[in-house]
């Protein structure tokens, strides 16, 4: 399998890369050139499976994604993030499960222990920490952040507390010593103009001189450069020069604003009234004025900075503490292409680079016909396979039997089964030891007579094929296939039965099954008393829904040892249908296209697409990560991040196809009932003139790129919409050509060849 990576953060040194991007098996092959300016295009009327396959597309390429919505983490300064060694951030978990408290062992520059000098070159040490408060990585849907896209990141309400910024002396410095000298603060210089016990007036040293009467100094600040001369200077005052422009009288630890904006701050004035000495001021230009009033906002250049409140502590005379509050003013959103920056100093920032998974397969819940209950292309070991769970009676209110009907059943049990080759179609059986797992579709066949002794030969799915594990076994007989051990029990041939058990061995049942990446699924078992997981009684009750309990592997890959997801197919109007999904979050649709996103908020973050596209009966697609699922949470100093890209990747109807006119389509569906497939192949045809215009016939389908206006349209269609279902899962799992051009035509999910002319 493919593996899909959904972690959009490209980790950049200053002057070399230094983390490792998400490689391409081929220039020319999916997910390129989709991986930005794309839409997704599904028939207005189209079949609901069209739907769901067009939202794992959607999902799949912003998990792609190269330049869009992406945030950027670099070396050029600080940054944290949220993990340890051993334990990392899940969705679902609060950032302050990991740390809450930060120092310079997180951010050796931005929160270093320093030593503070005051105008009366005495030192003092400091520390610095950064306090977080409790936010969780969520799901969360909300139009002031994009309209109709439930997305992951950290949600904070208005007023929400962020972090708080402390300063803290071990020595305490006095108060009246602290103006005209240098104060830092996250790792900038600001000069102290003034100072009260409840008061501290700072400007943003950017650049600083000294100049004397009858000459020039010229320094840059904020990427401009300033010429200064003195016009005027006195004992307590001066005027100065500034690219032509001349300030108003200026006293020490006053600032005047330039008329770019700029903050011009007068340090010091070194005044000499000997008509042979010569006057000078020291001086600074930079960013602005910063006023921390303890309990009020801080002020910026003379307006409030909404949400960054001032603490002052003092000892009467002495400095104790500085602190710095960060609250929200509106709602703020930390998400892959949002980066939340402290106001005011602008010196600190969080972010989120998105959810690395490292193993993706689908598992999908749904409905064969109006009456039977199917794991749809369920990854096996060794094959992809329907697994046709229960059935009910045409019209029928009740389920009635294990499997697809009666004819075709799924015999089930716990360490003991009884096989009948005339109404049994097959039997999974499973093995795990708690770390690994597996199970295999098997069946009993040829059942025969010789030399007396009744014999059957056992079969199981190896890519879609029956083939024989073990030919002409007799009572008694043992086999195993991988690690599934078995005891061949009474064969009947004339009844077509076999008694086949685990061999004593607890590690192998019938009752259980295992997906390739771990996640156990608990088959139906017939039972009058039993409550297990999976029992349910098709005789004693009227059985109108089922549970289907899945577990999910833990952290450490210890199997069924993770959260549970619980998916009910209940019978509606005489008509299955995928009910309700157990989800620590409530769904939210994606886009108008009647999915509904889900997470289990775990460390596997097995993602939910609850189908309700169509009215009548429901289906779901669970996205399910065999690993450790880690979240990119961070906080850095603003030097060492960016975001770039548009949002992510458009599902629209055929019918609104021109409002993403100038990007690359994914096309959905055939011609019979996507307008768009239909303008690719020449016309809007019916299932059979689908196949006279393609050479695609009933069980396959078509994945080809065409030339659009410029752009690449890829055309993933197949006879009907079962096929379809199996274009998307093929190109979703497989390296395709995109080049335009290429034409593929497949069989079934894992299979398809390239066409040549």
């Amino acid at each position: 399998m493919k593996k899909l990576f959904r972690k959009a953060v490209t980790v950049l040194g200053s002057a070399a890369l230094i983390g490792a991007t998400v490689g391409m098996a081929a220039a020319a092959s999916y997910p390129t050139p989709f991986t930005s300016n794309t839409a997704i295009v599904v028939g207005a009327n189209a079949a609901p499976s069209d739907n769901i396959a067009a939202a794992s597309i959607a999902s799949n390429l912003d998990a792609n994604a190269a330049t869009t919505g992406t945030t950027t983490i670099s070396t050029d300064g600080d940054s944290y993030m949220f993990e340890k060694t051993s334990t990392k951030l899940h969705l679902g978990d609060a950032i302050t499960s990991i740390k809450d408290t930060l120092d310079e062992d997180e951010m050796p520059v931005l929160l270093n222990d320093g030593t503070y000098v005051d105008d009366d070159n005495d030192e003092f040490d400091y520390t610095q920490k950064i306090v977080m408060t409790s936010a969780s990585l969520t799901m969360f849907d909300d139009n002031d952040y994009k309209a109709d896209e439930p997305s992951v990141g950290i949600k904070y309400a208005s007023g929400a507390n962020v972090l708080t910024y402390t300063l803290e002396f071990t020595e305490e410095p006095l108060i009246a010593d602290l103006p005209t000298s240098d104060l830092t603060i996250m790792g900038k210089d600001y000069y102290v103009l003034a100072a009260d016990y409840n008061t501290l007036t700072l400007l943003d040293s950017a650049s600083d001189a000294i100049i004397a009467e009858g000459e020039t100094a010229t320094i840059t600040a904020g990427g401009k450069t300033y010429t200064v001369s003195i016009e005027f200077v006195d004992s307590d005052s001066a005027k100065l020069n500034v690219n032509g422009e001349i300030t108003n009288d200026i006293a020490a630890a006053e600032t005047y604003k330039l008329s770019d904006g700029a903050y011009l701050g007068m340090k010091e004035i070194l005044y000499s009234a000997k008509d042979t000495g010569i006057s000078k001021v020291e001086f600074s230009i930079g960013n602005g004025k910063l006023v921390i009033e303890s309990g009020s906002e801080v002020e910026m250049n003379e307006d409030s900075v909404d949400g960054l409140t001032g603490t002052i502590v003092n000892a009467t005379t002495s400095l104790t503490s500085v602190s710095l509050a960060w609250a929200t003013d509106d709602e703020v959103f930390v998400a892959e292409d949002s980066v939340a920056t402290m106001p005011g100093f602008e010196s600190v920032a969080l972010s989120f680079t998105g959810l690395d998974y490292p193993e993706e397969e689908t598992i999908e819940v749904s409905y064969e016909g109006e009456d039977s209950l199917v794991l749809k292309n369920f990854p096996l070991k060794d094959s992809t396979e329907d697994i046709n769970l229960l059935y009910k009676a045409v019209s029928g209110a009740n389920y009635t039997g294990i499997g697809k009907d009666s004819d075709e059943k799924l015999v089930t049990g716990t360490t003991s089964i009884t096989f009948d080759g005339d109404t049994d179609s097959y039997f999974i059986a499973s093995w795990t030891d708690g770390r690994d797992a597996e199970s295999y579709m098997m069946k009993a066949t040829n059942f025969n007579i010789a030399d007396s002794i009744n014999k059957t030969t056992f079969q199981y799915k190896k890519d879609g094929v029956w083939v024989d594990a073990k030919t002409d076994r007799k009572a008694d007989d043992e086999f195993t296939i991988g690690n599934v051990e078995l005891t061949v029990g009474a064969i009947n041939k004339v009844e077509k039965t076999v008694a086949i058990n685990n061999s004593g061995n607890s590690e192998v049942r019938f009752d259980a099954l295992y997906s390739a990446e771990g996640m156990k699924v608990y088959l139906p078992v017939d039972s009058l008393t039993s409550t297990a997981p999976g029992a349910l009684n098709l005789t004693g009750t009227s059985q109108t829904s089922y549970k289907i309990e899945m577990v999910e592997e833990d952290k450490d890959g210890d199997v069924a040892a993770g959260d549970t997801l619980n998916v009910t197919a209940a019978i509606s109007s005489a008509k299955i249908t995928i009910s309700t999904v157990t989800s620590e979050v409530t769904a939210a649709e994606i886009g108008d296209t009647d999915v509904y996103r889900g997470f289990i908020y775990s460390a596997l973050a097995t993602e939910i697409l609850h189908d309700k596209s169509n009215t009548d009966q429901y289906s779901v697609k669970l996205m399910y990560h065999g690993e450790e699922v880690e979240a990119g949470v961070y906080i850095t100093s603003t030097e060492a991040i960016s975001t770039s890209g548009d949002a992510g990747v458009m599902t629209v109807k055929d019918s609104q196809v021109a409002t993403v006119s100038g990007k690359n389509l994914v096309v959905v569906g055939g011609s019979a009932i996507n307008s768009v497939a239909a303008e690719l192949l020449g016309g809007a045809y019916s299932e059979a003139m689908f196949t006279s215009a393609t050479g695609v016939g009933a069980g396959e389908f078509l994945i080809q790129s065409f030339d659009r206006a410029g752009k690449t349209a890829l055309l993933v269609a197949g006879y009907n919409a079962a096929d379809t279902e199996k274009a998307v899962t093929y190109l979703l799992n497989n390296d395709v050509d995109t080049t335009v051009g290429n034409k593929m035509k497949g069989t079934s999910a894992t299979e398809a060849t390239v066409v040549t002319a």
